[in-house]
C-alpha cells in the first residue's frame, strides 16, 4: 500500500490529469455538503447529551383549542402538579421533574456589576432526569431551599470564577435577593430547554403573584420531564394517566360539562422533540447537501475517467508485467485517497474561514456540532462516498485492452460522459430553481403586510424603573423633536402572546382560546395604526379600565356561539380578567410570524397611563413597554436619543430600545439563513457544472478534433459546427433540466406549506430558469468548441 500512495502523490501534478480541476470541485462540493448535512443531523442530536436520553420524555397537553372543531393541539407544557403526580400515581416512571421558565433577564451583584442569563425555577429533582455534571455544590440541596440558585460554568466564569455564597438580583424583580450555592457545566447549545441560572422551586411567590406548583389545571407553563423504567412502553401507560386525571382532576365530570373530551398526556421523546417540529426544513436541507455532494462527485469521476483515458498504454503495461484486478483497483483507490484527504483539509480550512458567517446564518456555534449524533454519520458517509468513487474508475482502468500498449487508444463512445453530466444539469437546475423561490418567497414575507405599522415605531420596557418616574420619563418623550405619538402596552404582536379563555354567558363552558396581549393604552393603536372599523378604540373619555377590544375572527365566533347579531357593546367573560364590555372590533393581523403564524383571536384590555403607573407601583415585578412612534424624517439618531433618556431614569442605566421594523426582520433571521444556503449551494453547484462542462467540452474537443478538421475541409462553417455539437449536448440537457425543475416544483411545493402567506410557483420562475441553464451549457460549450474549430485542420490531420 505503501508504494500505491508513493505513485498516486507523483501522478498528482502531471499534466492531463485534472488535478487542480478535481480538487476545487471535491473542496467546494464537500465544504457545503458536510456543513448542511451537519445542521440536518445537529437537529437530531438535540438533548442526545443526557445520560439514558432514550428513557427520557417530555409530557405534552393534548386539547381543543376551538371548541367547535375536532382538532386537537398540542401544547408541550402543563400545569404544576402533573409531573410529580405522574411520578406518584404512574407506575413505571421512575423520575419526574419540572421547570418553570422566567426568561431572559439582566441581573446584578451586589458591586453594581451586571450581567445577563436565562432564569429558571426547578424542582429538587431536575438532575434525577436531566443531570448535568457539578463544578460545586449539591443540587437536591441548593433546589430545595428558598431563595438558593446555582448558576452555569459560562455565567460564573464571566462572573470572575469563584462565586458561591454571592448574592444576585434580578432586574424584573427589584428586592429579590438570591445567593449562589452551586455551579454546573452549562448546556450544550442543542438543548430544547435552555437556562444558565437555576432557581429553587421552592421560592416561585418570590417571583408570581400566584404559585401554580401545586396546581392540577390552569397556570399551564411547566416543562415537565419523566424517566421511565427500563423496558417501560409509554404508550402502555395510557389508562394510568388516564386515572389520575379522574382522581385529581375530575376529568369525567369537565369532559360531561363541555361536551366532549378536554384535555389529554402524551410521552414524546426528548430527543424527537426538536426533529420533530422541522421535518419539513430536515428534508429539504438533506436533499440540498445531497444534491451538491452528488454533483461534485459525478463532476469527479467525470474528470478522472477522462484523465484515466490518455493512462490507457499504463494500464497495459501494469497488466502486462503482472497486475492483476485488485492491484489496478488498489492504485487507483491510494489516488483517490490522496485527492480525499487533499479534498477534505482543503474543505476544513475552507469552513473555518467561512466559519463566522455560516455561525450567522445557523444560529448557533459550529463547535456544537462535534458530538457522536453527528461526527458518526459523516464519517460513515465520507468513506462510503471515498469507495464508491474509487471502484468505477478503478473498474474502468483495469478493462482497458493489453493491445493499447502498442497503439494509441481513443475512448469510441461517450455515453457514460453524458450520463454523468446529466446528473450535474439536474442539481444545477433543481437548486437554481429553489434559489429564485426562496428568495422570492423571502422577499414577500419582509415586505408583507402585517397588519400593522413598523416603521418609525420603538419601544423599551419599564423593568427597573420606578414607579414614580414613568410619569416623568413619558413626559420627556413626548418633548423629543420628531416623536409624535408616546403610548403604553404590555406587548408587541412581532413577540407573540399568552392564552385565555372565552367563557360561555353562563360560564359554564369554554368557548375558545384567545392571543391575550393583556393591557394597552389609548395610543397603542395610533402607533401601530391598527384600525377599529366596527365600534371605537380605546379613549380616555370614553373607555374604562379593562374594557376589551377583540379581533374579527373573535368576533365572528362569539356571533356563532352566543347568536348576537353585533358584540360590540356586549360583556364577556374572560379568564384571568372576568367580565369585561367589548368596545370595538379590529382585523386581524400577523401574530408572531407569518412562518409560524398564532391563528387565535386576539384581545387588548384599555388601562390608562394612572393605572400602568399604580401596577408597577404595587408590583414591582409588573413591567410594560413605552411605545414611540417617530416621525419617517426624524428616524437618524433617534434611536440613541430615546436610549439615553431611559438611561436617565434606570438605576444602572441599561435601557435596550427597540426598532419594531428591525425585530420583525430579525425573527425571519431563520428564514435568511435558509435562503443564503441555498445561494451558497447554488454557487457551489454552478461552479462544479461549470468544471464539468469545460472539461467535458475539452475532452470532446480533442476526442473529435479529426471530426471537425474533415467538416472544416468539406465546407462547414463556424455556425453549422458549433449547431451540430451543441445541439447533441443539449440533447441530454433538456430532459436533465425538466427533471430538476420537477424536483423543485415538488420541494418548494411542500415547502410552502410552512408560510400564511406564499408566493405563487408560477411557471415562468420555471422556465427562466430552465433557460439559463439551457443557456449557459450552450455558451460554455460554444467557447471551447469554437477555440478547437478555428485551428488548422492540417494540425488534427498531419499524422493521417
Amino acid at each position: 500500500m505503501k508504494n500505491f500512495l508513493k505513485l498516486a502523490f507523483r501522478r498528482l501534478l502531471r499534466k492531463g490529469e485534472h488535478t487542480t480541476t478535481r480538487i476545487i470541485s471535491l473542496i467546494a462540493g464537500l465544504a457545503f455538503g458536510i456543513l448542511l448535512l451537519s445542521e440536518v443531523l445537529y437537529y437530531y442530536s438535540f438533548d442526545s447529551f443526557y445520560p439514558d436520553a432514550g428513557r427520557i420524555y417530555i409530557v405534552q397537553e393534548n386539547f381543543k383549542r376551538d371548541k367547535s372543531s375536532d382538532k386537537l393541539d398540542s401544547w408541550g407544557r402543563v400545569s404544576g402538579a402533573v409531573a410529580p403526580g405522574m411520578k406518584a400515581e404512574v407506575p413505571g416512571i421512575e423520575a419526574a421533574t419540572r421547570l418553570n421558565s422566567i426568561g431572559s433577564s439582566v441581573f446584578y451583584t451586589e458591586d453594581k456589576k451586571s450581567y445577563s442569563a436565562q432564569f429558571s425555577l426547578a424542582d429538587e429533582h431536575l438532575f434525577d432526569v436531566l443531570p448535568r455534571p457539578m463544578v460545586n455544590g449539591n443540587p437536591k440541596d441548593i433546589l430545595s431551599s428558598p431563595m438558593t440558585c446555582m448558576i452555569s460554568s459560562k455565567i460564573a466564569k464571566e462572573m470572575g470564577g469563584d462565586v458561591t455564597g454571592k448574592i444576585i438580583e434580578l432586574k424584573e424583580y427589584p428586592g429579590r435577593k438570591l445567593t449562589i450555592a452551586g455551579v454546573f457545566e452549562e448546556l450544550p447549545e442543542n438543548t430544547n430547554y435552555e437556562y444558565d441560572v437555576l432557581i429553587s422551586m421552592i421560592s416561585t411567590g418570590q417571583f408570581f403573584s400566584w404559585d401554580g406548583s401545586t396546581n392540577w389545571l390552569g397556570n399551564d407553563r411547566y416543562y415537565a420531564a419523566v424517566k421511565l423504567a427500563p423496558g417501560v412502553d409509554p404508550e402502555s401507560m395510557a389508562p394510568a394517566i388516564r386515572k389520575m386525571q379522574i382522581k385529581y382532576q375530575d376529568i369525567e365530570s369537565l369532559e360531561q360539562q363541555q361536551g366532549g373530551m378536554v384535555l389529554k398526556y402524551t410521552l414524546k421523546p426528548i430527543k424527537k422533540l426538536y426533529s420533530s417540529g422541522v421535518k419539513d426544513m430536515i428534508l429539504i436541507l438533506a436533499t440540498i447537501a445531497f444534491a451538491v455532494l452528488f454533483v461534485s462527485l459525478m463532476n469527479y469521476t467525470l474528470l478522472t475517467l477522462s484523465a484515466l483515458i490518455k493512462r490507457a498504454k499504463s494500464s497495459a503495461i501494469h497488466k502486462t508485467c503482472g497486475a492483476e484486478a485488485k492491484n489496478l483497483q488498489q492504485l487507483i483507490f491510494s489516488e483517490t485517497f490522496v485527492l480525499f484527504l487533499i479534498s477534505f483539509v482543503g474543505a476544513f480550512l475552507l469552513i473555518l474561514i467561512l466559519k463566522p458567517l455560516a455561525e450567522a446564518q445557523v444560529g448557533h456555534k459550529l463547535i456544537s456540532v462535534l458530538n457522536p449524533v453527528v461526527i458518526w454519520p459523516l464519517l460513515f458517509l465520507i468513506i462510503t462516498l471515498l469507495i464508491l468513487t474509487s471502484y468505477l474508475p478503478g473498474r474502468f482502468f483495469f478493462r482497458v485492452p493489453v493491445a493499447t500498449a502498442f497503439r494509441n487508444f481513443q475512448q469510441k463512445k461517450n455515453r457514460w460522459k453524458l450520463v454523468l453530466l446529466s446528473f450535474q444539469f439536474v442539481g444545477a437546475s433543481f437548486i437554481l430553481t429553489m434559489l429564485v423561490i426562496v428568495s422570492m418567497q423571502y422577499s414577500s414575507i419582509i415586505n408583507a403586510n402585517h397588519g400593522y405599522r413598523t416603521k418609525g415605531v420603538y419601544y423599551g420596557s419599564t423593568s427597573g424603573m420606578e414607579a414614580e418616574k414613568i410619569s416623568t420619563l413619558l413626559n420627556e418623550l413626548r418633548a423629543v423633536p420628531g416623536v409624535e405619538t408616546v403610548g403604553m402596552g404590555c406587548g408587541v404582536p412581532i413577540e407573540g402572546a399568552s392564552g385565555n379563555n372565552i367563557n360561555s354567558p353562563d360560564k359554564e363552558k369554554e368557548l375558545f382560546n384567545v392571543a391575550d396581549f393583556y393591557w394597552v393604552d389609548e395610543n397603542y393603536f395610533s402607533i401601530l395604526n391598527i384600525p377599529v372599523p366596527e365600534g371605537e378604540g380605546f379613549t380616555q373619555q370614553n373607555s374604562v379600565t379593562n374594557d376589551v377590544l377583540i379581533s374579527e375572527k373573535g368576533a365572528e365566533k362569539l356571533k356563532v356561539f352566543n347568536g348576537w347579531k353585533n358584540v360590540v357593546g356586549e360583556q364577556v367573560d374572560i379568564s384571568e380578567h372576568g367580565q369585561t364590555t367589548i368596545r370595538g372590533v379590529f382585523p386581524d393581523f400577523i401574530i408572531n410570524t407569518i412562518t409560524a403564524p398564532d391563528l387565535r383571536p386576539s384581545v387588548f384590555f384599555y388601562f390608562p397611563q394612572k393605572k400602568f403607573e399604580q401596577e408597577r407601583a404595587e408590583r414591582s415585578s409588573f413591567s410594560f413597554y413605552i411605545l414611540l412612534e417617530v416621525n419617517k424624517t426624524a428616524e437618524v439618531g433617534m434611536s440613541k436619543r430615546i436610549t439615553d433618556i431611559f438611561n436617565q431614569f434606570l438605576p444602572h442605566q441599561d435601557a435596550v430600545i427597540h426598532s419594531l421594523e428591525q425585530e420583525q426582520k430579525y425573527s425571519y433571521q431563520a428564514e435568511k439563513g435558509f435562503r443564503n444556503a441555498m445561494m451558497a449551494g447554488n454557487i457551489v453547484i454552478l461552479l462544479i457544472t461549470i468544471i464539468g462542462l469545460l472539461g467535458y467540452t475539452s475532452n470532446e474537443a480533442a476526442r473529435r478534433r479529426k471530426e471537425l478538421a474533415i467538416r472544416r475541409i468539406s465546407g462547414a462553417n463556424l455556425t453549422d459546427i458549433l449547431r451540430a455539437f451543441i445541439v447533441d449536448l443539449e440533447y441530454i440537457a433538456i430532459p436533465a433540466v425538466l427533471l430538476g425543475l420537477t424536483g423543485a416544483w415538488i420541494t418548494a411545493h411542500k415547502w410552502m406549506q410552512n408560510f400564511a402567506s406564499k408566493i405563487d410557483l408560477h411557471w415562468g420562475i420555471f422556465v427562466a430558469c430552465s433557460l439559463f441553464v439551457l443557456l449557459m451549457v450552450a455558451v460554455i460549450a460554444a467557447a471551447n468548441y469554437t477555440r478547437t474549430a478555428n485551428r488548422n485542420p492540417v494540425e488534427a490531420l498531419r499524422y493521417e
